[in-house]
């Protein structure tokens, strides 16, 4: 399956569900933790897990690598150097299709600040979603809600990240379109070469056209071939005629032809006649 460039799925700093704020070791433990045969990380729809393989809360694809880096980050109108976390994914048709209808454009992580018993950060989900704002700001400000939110997690410990506006570009010569694609072009230059037309060159005086490396002359060839070809095929060109013309004449005797007058004895037992009475 096609995999995408990494793109930014966390932010040190940015709010999380519960009112906790993402720390640096966090995001470094998750790059030392993070195996996708170990565990593999999948992709829902708003945190939602659903148990069936239909959409719209089945699976969108898996996450395949995780990496860190710092980036200028705008905050309140002052730009600051923070650390993010980057993500690559593997998403199948369902995800590519929604992201290019312009749903779906943020994602969130899923977060336990203990993944396997090792006492560090690690990711255990990824969630693509509308809300531009953090799924943990609205629970905590609706807290109604926040149980509905809980109920979403592995484990009611663990913390969605603030959802970070994303963009699925898929790397280049990794999918079969692209393969396809790459394929068409080399058929399209192979017929331009063949359909490109030389610059004219002056007229020069007939000459006899020489005959290739075997002494045998292509043009006297191909017009001996042509006519074996046309003889062969003449008879059954001639016979083809002469039934279409036997056919006409036919047609045409046919249509010249008076029709013959019909006419039967008169049916007896009628009129006068009593000769014939039936025996009661």
């Amino acid at each position: 399956m096609a995999k995408s460039k990494f793109f930014r799925v966390a932010v040190v700093g940015f709010t999380a569900s519960d009112g906790r704020k993402i720390e640096e070791s966090w995001v470094k433990d998750i790059v030392s933790t993070f195996n996708a045969e170990t565990y593999p990380v999948r992709i829902s729809c708003e945190h939602i897990k659903g148990f069936s393989p239909e959409p719209p809360f089945n699976c969108y694809g898996s996450v395949t690598a995780v990496k860190s880096q710092i980036d200028d980050i705008v905050v309140d109108g002052t730009t600051e150097r923070r650390l993010s976390l980057y993500a690559q994914i593997e998403p199948n048709d369902q995800l590519l299709a929604i992201n290019k209808r312009d749903q779906k454009k943020y994602t969130s992580i899923e977060v336990t600040e203990d993944f396997g018993g090792t006492g560090k950060a690690g990711m255990v989900g990824l969630a693509v979603t509308d809300n531009p704002a953090s799924l943990g700001t609205e629970a905590l400000s609706f807290s109604a809600l926040k149980p509905m939110f809980d109920a979403r997690k592995q484990n009611p410990n663990n913390l969605f990240t603030a959802a970070i506006e994303t963009e699925i570009v898929m790397e280049a010569g990794t999918d079969g379109a692209g393969v396809a694609d790459a394929i068409k072009a080399g058929f399209a230059g192979l017929a331009a070469m063949f359909s490109r037309t030389e610059p004219e060159k002056p007229k020069e005086e007939s000459k006899p056209k020489p005959a290739n490396d075997n002494g045998l002359d292509i043009t006297a060839f191909s017009t001996a071939l042509g006519e074996q070809v046309a003889a062969a095929v003449k008879p059954a060109l001639d016979a083809a005629q002469a039934a279409q013309m036997a056919v006409a004449a036919l047609s045409a005797k046919l249509e010249n032809t008076p029709q013959q007058d019909f006419s039967r004895q008169i049916a007896t037992g009628g009129g006068g006649n009593l000769s014939h009475l039936t025996d009661c």
